[in-house]
């Protein structure tokens, strides 16, 4: 196996320094077995571990691992940090509920050294200070709160690394589950890889055609291609002056994007060999590199990656690579007592929140309002639409155009009415100010930003409300047998 050396030396060492618990340091020694296998799942390294779903990837890898084991296949559970990534504006904030369940989007404002950089090795300005004190000043009062604040506050400080914080933070969160963390950024994994940069720069055009091809098949059946394959594209990208662009080809030869340099195959595959640290892979390689380290069994994915990992199929089979099991990752929502009451209450589904608030209200208020009224209105609708209908004929006879005419006739006489039934919500609305807070309330937790709940809360807000066994609860409720988005009550 590729990995096995380095494993049982960096990684053990890069996973003490995050604070990792004995499972992991057992699961490291595990992998020097051949017969071991990984399951694997990864993720950007979010600002205070970034969105809830992050989390609910990693628990899903530990139990699918632990399916495995026992059912005779020995496997260990790996977090893949994409800590390689250039896009700080998608990590450098996350989100939570404030005491009044109000969405709360907390941002580190980078300098601008930072936007050129691998995010993994952006380092925490005093910037993090205010970020970090709303971040826990917004987390609900608890005993369980007084644990957390001070390893954020450990972790999430000046001087430390976004890699690293979010290293500390996860090894702390699966310091009972034997999560074993991967930073790609090591000089030693990048040697290690140096055979799929080398096949892949060797292999571009023959590459793209294949990428094209599967993007074609996926669209004729009915699928979309997740990730642009662009006709010039290498699939790797080249440090160059500190920043990371793009290895494109061009007339024969290779360049990086937006500048005049030019390579050949030979200069490209001897700075492969001797200094590999410059080069990383594009999102579509980035899982044939991990598993042509790895002894990769699964990969637990959400769902746009398992629209791209659609397309990557093809470069496997350039490396002489099997790909692995492709594994949903568990999809929830929490449902807390409060608001389960007022889903009970107002008789809402929780499908029925995707309308938004004003459609909601609706809802609620035509329960409630005298039901006589409501059928007044349909009644009038019916009566307009069959009095209406009854010049179709006649007009017909005299003038072709004039059915049109009708027509809008019949739509302006339905819009106006149902203008009225609208207005009529708003004004009951204004008289049940509570029942609108507990709406907006609501959403805020259930659907915030018109997004799922796991988008977009940060882990540490149930977390804060429930403490640690909250995990072992979510890790219980994952049923490996049903991908379904599950809504689970606390």
């Amino acid at each position: 196996m590729v990995f096995v050396g380095f494993f049982q030396k960096r990684e053990r060492f890069e996973n003490k320094s995050y604070g990792a618990g004995t499972r992991t340091l057992e699961n490291l020694g595990r992998l020097k077995d051949k017969d071991c296998f990984a399951v694997v799942t990864g993720q950007q390294v979010g600002l205070f571990t970034g969105p809830a779903y992050t989390i609910y990837k990693a628990l899903t890898a530990v139990k699918l691992a632990a399916h495995y084991a026992c059912r005779g296949v020995k496997a260990v559970p790996i977090f893949w940090m994409a800590t390689e990534d250039h896009d700080i504006a998608e990590v450098d904030h996350c989100a939570l509920l404030d005491g009044d369940s109000v969405p709360l989007h907390v941002q580190y404002e980078t300098g601008p050294q930072d936007s050129h950089k691998p995010v993994g090795k952006v380092v925490f300005s005093s910037s993090i200070e205010p970020p970090l004190a709303r971040f826990l000043e917004a987390l609900p009062n608890s005993e369980f709160k007084q644990e957390i604040a001070p390893k954020l506050a450990d972790s999430y400080k000046p001087g430390n690394t976004f890699g690293s914080a979010f290293g500390q933070m996860m090894s702390y969160l699966f310091s009972n589950y034997g999560l074993i963390l991967i930073d790609p950024q090591d000089e030693r994994l990048k040697h290690l890889g140096k055979p799929v940069f080398e096949r892949v720069l060797l292999s571009s055009q023959e590459c793209h055609t294949l990428l094209a091809d599967r993007n074609r098949r996926l669209i004729a059946s009915g699928y979309h291609a997740q990730v642009l394959v662009e006709e010039d594209a290498t699939l790797l990208f080249l440090e160059e002056n500190a920043r990371r662009k793009a290895l494109v080809r061009e007339n024969g030869q290779l360049k990086t994007k937006g500048s005049d340099q030019h390579f050949t195959i030979e200069e490209l595959s001897l700075l492969i060999r001797q200094s590999p640290q410059k080069l990383s892979p594009n999102v579509l390689l980035r899982p044939v590199i991990q598993d042509f380290l790895l002894p990769t069994l699964a990969y637990v994915a959400g769902p746009s990656e398992i629209a791209y990992l659609a397309q990557v199929a093809p470069l496997y089979e350039v490396l002489g690579k099997k790909m692995p099991i492709i594994f949903p990752r568990s999809s929830f929502s929490i449902i807390e007592k409060k608001i389960s009451k007022v889903l009970e209450r107002y008789q809402l589904r929780f499908c029925d929140l995707f309308q938004g608030s004003e459609a909601v209200m609706k809802m609620i208020i035509e329960k409630t309002l005298d039901q006589t009224v409501a059928q007044k209105f349909e009644q009038i609708e019916e009566e307009f639409k069959r009095r209406l209908g009854e010049l179709e004929m006649p007009l017909k006879k005299v003038d072709q155009t004039l059915v049109d005419a009708l027509k809008t006739t019949q739509q302006k006489v339905q819009y106006q009415i149902a203008h009225l039934r609208t207005k009529l919500v708003h004004a009951e609305a204004k008289h049940n100010e509570i029942v609108t807070r507990q709406v907006e309330k609501t959403l805020a937790i259930l659907y915030p930003l018109k997004s799922l709940q796991e988008r977009q809360i940060n882990i540490f807000y149930f977390l804060s409300r429930y403490g640690m066994d909250f995990l072992a609860q979510l890790y219980e409720e994952i049923d490996l047998s049903d991908p379904d988005h599950r809504l689970l009550y606390f």
